[in-house]
């Protein structure tokens, strides 16, 4: 069978490039790195029908910590300052150091008070289901695995090394001429989880009369940019 240009995009796409999950900008002071809890909640999972106001939102948390792939540091101005990957198999290891691992150890790093803020980039799936069904072994502990394997053909096995680079550099350095964001019609957005916005919900929820109308407003987590993200207790 003759491949064209177009034949080989068609198959490379059906792959949805090497990109599963993704997080963008996401607080380093929002992560438990002693607990290896990498917390977000992948955007679309919560399933139909939910309230989210009524929901406790440590309930409803995956945990990415043991992803590979590829993320980058940046300072406070959104300024990438360092760029790795998680997952390559050094000599005398088995497997490399996931993503989690990785960003601790920066953490703890000679820079750590040099980045406040990561995008991480995850190459491995997971079983794709409603976290409102989920056990909580299931959220904190997920199966992570390896998806298919590239195409047969060197040229759409190109496209799609092609389409999941320019998809990170699009995505994870924010170009101010790019117009279009970067092509991930089926990788799946996280958004991290805040401990801090979570307890201030509780908080909310807790003030509310007895009969509090039924229409009231859910709380969505996100990464966001508290004013001093540079104590001396951070750590890259």
């Amino acid at each position: 069978m003759m491949h064209t240009y177009n034949t080989d995009r068609e198959e490379a796409s059906k792959l949805n490039v090497f990109i599963k999950f993704y997080g963008l900008f996401w607080h380093k002071n929002a992560v438990d790195w002693d607990r290896r809890l990498l917390l977000g909640q992948p955007q679309g999972w919560l399933g139909k029908g939910n309230k989210r106001c009524k929901l406790d939102l440590e309930s409803i948390q995956m945990n990415f910590y043991d992803q590979k792939g590829v993320y980058i540091l940046y300072s406070d101005p959104l300024q990438p300052v360092y760029a790795g990957q998680a997952g390559i198999s050094r000599r005398n290891t088995t497997g490399g150091k996931v993503i989690g691992d990785r960003l601790a150890a920066h953490s703890r790093g000679i820079y750590r008070n040099g980045w406040s803020l990561f995008s991480w980039f995850g190459f491995l799936e997971t079983e794709r289901s409603p976290l409102t069904r989920m056990s909580a072994e299931q959220r904190l502990n997920p199966t992570w695995i390896m998806p298919a394997t590239l195409p047969s053909t060197p040229d759409a096995a190109l496209n799609v090394l092609l389409a999941s680079f320019e998809a990170i550099l699009i995505e994870g350095l924010t170009p101010r001429f790019n117009a279009r964001g970067g092509d991930l019609p089926h990788a799946v957005l996280v958004d991290q989880y805040d401990p801090s916005l979570a307890t201030a919900a509780r908080g909310w929820r807790g003030r509310q009369p007895a009969r509090a109308p039924s229409r009231a407003g859910g709380i969505r987590v996100e990464a966001t940019f508290p004013a001093d993200l540079s104590g001396a207790s951070d750590s890259l």
